[in-house]
């Protein structure tokens, strides 16, 4: 699949220095001229969606073409990031009656690229291919297997919009990840100078246990961005999905939340500079729930997630959080859970509301916290009070109204792993469990914290939700969207 108007797509390739290759596509014919390096690039058209259409490129020099069949116009979507974007199909649930559906999508392509190269230097073609281009099909396009093609997240992300687009479409999904890789490791040089991160291979340590590898050369920074995004620069995409950030748990200067919050938006503005397109859509998954070995009480999975927050202040950045979809029994271990099909509505969603603007979609994200202030504070010992706070969310978030779900600690996950509402006492710092109720339109938590005579009229400072490894999502919006989680100072 080739972008559709109102771009105009480019196609590629190398001949001989100088070459004069003659490129056609129905009534367009053009000359176009290798440089110094045997590198030519033809410009198409701009075309609108369907086909299918045949793309021959011909040498002057040598007679010889290359031709391209079956070539369709649609949208083309990038679907990057570590292992929760390479968990394929096959391991997803209902994974039988997935892969035989996809042979209903002729007009939704796919490929894969390889992880057997990364380099130092941004390249110009990609060194590996997984899986050639193909039409989706079972077993042979979409059921290649455990963690080989094709990628659950971006199948259902590509096959639920061909869907909501009518059917119309042709939708281009390339798949590029690689699992247990930081972020640097798909960010430019240019893009980690914005975050003061220099390229010494050396000092990024593994903080995230079992699944960081960026401190070897082969995943270090730059690597991945040079061999798996590079090549793609000069293409015409529609946007990007990615899912990624368990890499970046950690507190060394390049993990945790200070320095995610910075190089993710980084990386972001650095891909769109690159493709040319400046408003270029970028989806993102909220990362979801999973079992550490991390101290009880331990906030380095809750920090990315808040960390992950600052994307969404760049335009046309949308947020499908999976924090509400943990899965402790997971084959795959429960960093990896199986129900990717939600990640791809949520994540439809944000795409139909901020590039498809003809498509009506007037909630497509959970409610946002916007700030939370004190309520009622009933003194209940000459130590102790209760307090109430009300929860204030961003109104285009809440659509007709808010809904508590039940919900708690699952069986197999430790309960200091479990968090729901916290406030902290201002009296000694601590975090204490708050009961969650709804009053008219609001949330309004209640907590019992300990005072001392100079925080008794004020003794919370901050409220928290989900704010651990395993949240415990209770607030919805009426579209069954799950309330983001935060960490916000009370007003």
């Amino acid at each position: 699949v080739l972008q559709r108007e109102p771009h105009q797509s480019i196609v590629w390739g190398w001949s001989t220095p100088s070459d004069t290759v003659s490129v056609e596509m129905g009534n367009f014919v053009g000359p176009f001229k290798a440089d110094e390096n045997g590198l030519w690039k033809a410009q198409l058209p701009s075309t609108k969606e369907g086909g299918p259409y045949v793309v021959q490129a011909t040498s002057g020099k040598f007679q010889k073409s290359i031709v391209l069949e079956n070539v369709m116009f649609g949208d083309v979507y990038l679907c990057g990031g570590q292992s929760n974007m390479q968990f394929t199909v096959d391991s997803a649930f209902n994974a039988t009656e997935e892969v035989d559906l996809a042979s209903h999508y002729e007009d939704v392509r796919v490929f894969t690229v390889g992880q057997g190269n990364s380099s130092a230097m941004p390249l110009d073609e990609l060194a590996s291919i997984e899986q050639p281009g193909a039409m989706a099909s079972a077993k042979g396009a979409i059921g290649g297997g455990n963690w080989t093609y094709f990628s659950a997240v971006c199948w259902f992300f590509g096959r639920d919009l061909y869907n909501y687009l009518g059917r119309t479409v042709p939708i281009g999904l390339i798949s590029t990840n690689w699992g247990g890789t930081c972020v640097q490791a798909w960010s430019s040089k240019e893009a980690l100078t914005k975050c003061n991160q220099t390229l010494d291979y050396g000092d990024v340590e593994d903080e995230s246990h079992q699944f960081a590898s960026v401190g070897r050369p082969s995943t270090g920074p730059t690597f991945l961005y040079n061999a798996m995004i590079a090549p793609y620069l000069p293409m015409r995409v529609s946007g990007a999905i990615w899912y990624q950030g368990e890499c970046n748990v950690g507190s060394s200067p390049q993990h945790g939340m200070d320095y995610y919050a910075c190089q993710f938006p980084a990386m972001i503005d650095d891909w769109r500079q690159n493709f040319a397109l400046m408003d270029m859509y970028f989806g993102f998954v909220q990362l979801a729930p999973w079992i550490t070995n991390s101290p009880a009480g331990s906030t380095l999975i809750a920090d990315i997630r808040q960390a992950q927050l600052a994307a969404t202040k760049l335009q046309n950045v949308g947020m499908a959080t999976a924090a509400d979809l943990g899965d402790p029994l997971s084959p795959f271990g429960s960093v990896h859970p199986r129900n990717k099909q939600i990640v791809g509505y949520r994540l439809v969603q944000t795409v139909l509301y901020l590039k498809y603007h003809d498509i009506k979609t007037d909630l497509f994200q959970g409610p946002v916290c916007q700030g939370a202030h004190l309520g009622d504070v009933t003194k209940t010992s000459p130590t102790a009070a209760t307090v109430q706070v009300q929860i204030d969310y961003l109104p285009s978030t809440v659509g007709d109204s808010l809904e508590l779900h039940d919900a708690s600690c699952p069986d197999h996950v430790p309960p200091t792993a479990c968090t729901t509402f916290q406030v902290q006492s201002r009296a000694d710092q601590t975090w204490h469990r708050a009961q969650e109720s709804l009053v008219g339109p609001n949330i309004v938590i209640t907590a019992t914290v300990p005072i001392n005579a100079s925080t008794a009229l004020h003794p919370v400072s901050a409220v928290r939700y989900g704010y651990s490894d395993w949240p415990v999502l209770t607030v919805y919006n009426n579209e069954k969207f799950p309330a983001v989680p935060f960490h916000i100072d009370i007003q």
